[in-house]
């Protein structure tokens, strides 16, 4: 059987005021990217106080510490007490400053001038800890798809099989909405219906009887679920977003 392998889409932020390490960030996530079947979405800050007051939604963070008027530390703890939660990976050449890093609860650290191996290595972490980057399988017009969670927007039921939608097709696979819930990332997706999983990642907003999602679908949300999703729905945008 024939099979496709959808590629990993990843937004990283680089937030440095030197433009000689955007260049080369730039540079390592390509030689990453090809390696690793993934694509990086790069979103450049000049200055942290350009970060802060940014509201793009990032899978992670490269910072550098030293930066004039507001540096990396003071955002990171910033961009905490506003709750927002990325993983950060820490830029720097003062190595005494890891101290201060760890007080606001820096993933990784990476030296500068920045090691190719390194970088690579504090990435790889970051990975690791993602939610809603595992692969799963589907099927469309006979073929095996293997899809990022995070991208699928919601799965229906469908009598003997589910319906698995993305921003761009409909897949099917032999999985019931029991056995989805069980491998899926219980941190990004909630069963909102009997016949909906829905990824909170691609919610817009809750009504009482739908969700609207960020590309305008609907999906329906019974009476005894409702509350627990608004709960969930809170606590994922909160720390998430």
């Amino acid at each position: 059987m024939e099979s496709q392998y959808e590629k990993i889409t990843l937004v990283v932020g680089l937030c440095d005021d030197e433009q000689h390490i955007h260049d080369t960030v730039e540079e390592m996530l390509s030689d990453y990217s090809e390696d690793n079947n993934i694509v990086f979405n790069i979103v450049h800050y000049y200055g942290a106080e350009q970060l802060v007051s940014a509201s793009d939604r990032l899978d992670f963070l490269l910072l550098d510490i030293e930066m004039p008027e507001m540096d990396g530390i003071e955002a990171a703890s910033e961009l905490r007490r506003m709750g927002v939660d990325y993983k950060i990976i820490m830029l720097t050449a003062k190595i005494e400053r890891f101290k201060e890093a760890f007080e606001i609860s820096a993933f990784r650290f990476v030296s500068k001038p920045i090691n190719r191996k390194e970088l690579f290595r504090a990435i790889d972490d970051v990975r690791q800890r993602l939610i809603g980057t595992n692969l799963i399988t589907v099927y469309r017009n006979g073929i095996q798809y293997e899809l990022v969670e995070k991208d699928v927007l919601f799965i229906e039921a469908g009598g003997s099989e589910t319906l698995v939608y993305t921003s761009y097709y409909e897949y099917r696979s032999e999985k019931s909405l029991a056995s989805w819930i069980s491998v899926l990332d219980n941190r990004l997706f909630f069963q909102c219906h009997k016949s909906f999983i829905v990824n909170m990642g691609k919610i817009d907003k809750i009504e009482k009887n739908n969700v609207i999602l960020i590309n305008g679908d609907k999906v329906a949300v019974s009476r005894r679920l409702y509350k627990p999703l608004l709960q969930t729905f809170m606590q994922f945008d909160t720390k998430r977003r």
